[in-house]
């Protein structure tokens, strides 16, 4: 019996030093991915002196010679701090969670993947302007240096997520910005559901006086086009109950109706300040999460400091002051997507029908890596109006009549799109007047 017991003991005990083993290399092993906010580096790539001095709340407060080297800083403390965040931005812009999360982020691939707003944001690099090309470019520089001193100082994985998951991280390039911007665009739209809901009532009400009565039009019916009404316009739609809401992945950028868009703003002039300043409070309602997705930041440029509240992997003070204004940021629901219901051609699939007779889809094959399974090979089809959506997406089968596809028309979706030229000259703005002209 006692010699059971002594064995029992030495089990117990040599199981325990193996749990204390393993977990004193866990922690040494993700403590490596921690930031050191006092180490100095000797990096190529800027034009002088950087100081990131951060405070008690380890915000960084960025000190340059030039601005091009502050945009540089700007990009290693995003990078120091939320690089795995970064990389998530940009693999669910790009429709690649899959390859880190399986099948359960299929479907959200697939629909980044005909969006195709990654690609697009490729485009729209080259008709921003100069300076913001050059903030882009310094931003992406910043990004790689910390990423080289990953490497270069076996820095741990640069975050301990990525000891869970592929360590694989690609450059940082000026379109990442670009298509996370695109990102946050898709995030707080939803006039696409709501077009959706709008012709799904008018198939089942009779009577459009009662359509108006439930939907009402937006700011008034003598503002906007007069449209008839959606049965009317397609009466062989079937009529039936549609699938409902499907369960939401937090992965997913899309968010269910009713809760893309909202956001607020308030403002006092200085006579009702304390203080005799101008106030100003802003309430962008995006979702909670862990890490946030604001990261507040101080960038001392030839202007002038200007503070406020960052995203991670965009070049730009959203939402902030500096010594001349403050700016928030908030949803103008503004009704910028557009469905259009595009006729096949009966004799080719592969055509639609436009004004001038039927025209070719354009097409693109894609393929979404897959873990743990193997790859899907998407077709990708524009019209002129836009991508083609499946049925399946934004319960697109409840309105699509029979020989007919549906295409998004959407702001966001141009290749000149010009949102990060006008993020950067806002924030560089030294009047109202001026931030209104760049926005």
């Amino acid at each position: 019996m006692a010699f059971a017991f002594r064995w029992l003991t030495r089990i117990v005990v040599g199981l325990f030093l193996l749990v204390l083993l393993a977990a004193v290399t866990v922690y040494y092993l993700a403590s490596r991915s921690l930031p050191d906010y006092n180490a100095s580096y000797r990096l190529s790539n800027i034009t002088g002196a950087v100081e990131i001095v951060r405070d008690n709340a380890d915000v960084p407060h960025i000190f340059a010679q030039s601005d091009r080297d502050a945009f540089f800083a700007l990009g290693f403390a995003h990078a120091q701090d939320r690089i795995w965040q970064m990389v998530m931005l940009r693999r669910a812009v790009q429709g690649k969670l899959s390859e880190q999360f399986g099948k359960r982020t299929l479907k959200t691939d697939e629909l980044m993947r005909r969006l195709d707003l990654y690609n697009l944001a490729v485009k729209s690099v080259a008709v921003q302007d100069q300076r913001t090309k050059e903030a882009l470019t310094a931003y992406a520089d910043g990004v790689n240096a910390w990423l080289s001193e990953i490497n270069k100082g076996a820095l741990g994985r640069g975050a301990p997520e990525f000891f869970l998951f592929t360590n694989e991280i690609a450059p940082w390039q000026p379109a990442d910005s670009i298509a996370i911007v695109k990102l946050m665009a898709l995030q707080m739209s939803g006039q696409l559901q709501d077009e959706v809901l709008r012709a799904q009532v008018s198939l089942v009400l009779p009577d459009e006086n009662r359509l108006r009565d439930i939907l009402p039009d937006a700011p008034d019916s003598t503002t906007i086009a007069a449209l008839p009404k959606y049965a009317d316009l397609f009466p062989g739609v079937r009529r039936y109950a549609t699938a409902g809401p499907l369960p939401r992945d937090p992965l997913s950028p899309v968010k269910p109706r009713g809760f893309a868009g909202a956001s607020n703003a308030w403002a006092a002039a200085p006579s009702r300040s304390a203080a005799g300043g101008t106030l100003l409070a802003n309430d962008p309602h995006l979702d909670f999460s862990a890490p946030a997705i604001w990261y507040l930041a101080r960038l001392e440029l030839d202007q002038g400091g200007i503070i406020g509240g960052t995203i991670p992997g965009i070049p730009a003070i959203l939402t902030g002051r500096s010594d001349y204004l403050g700016w928030g940021l908030t949803a103008a629901y503004v009704d910028d997507q557009d469905l259009f219901i595009e006729k096949l051609n009966p004799d080719n699939p592969e055509e639609y029908l436009t004004p001038e007779g039927y025209k070719p889809f354009i097409t693109r094959d894609s393929i979404i890596r897959i873990k743990d399974s193997g790859p899907l090979t998407l077709k990708l089809r524009w019209s002129d109006n836009g991508p083609i959506l499946p049925g399946s997406q934004y319960d697109l089968a409840s309105i699509t009549p029979p020989g007919h596809v549906v295409a998004l028309s959407w702001t966001a979706l141009s290749p000149a799109d010009t949102t990060m030229s006008a993020l950067i000259g806002m924030m560089r703005s030294e009047s109202i007047d001026q931030a209104i002209s760049e926005a």
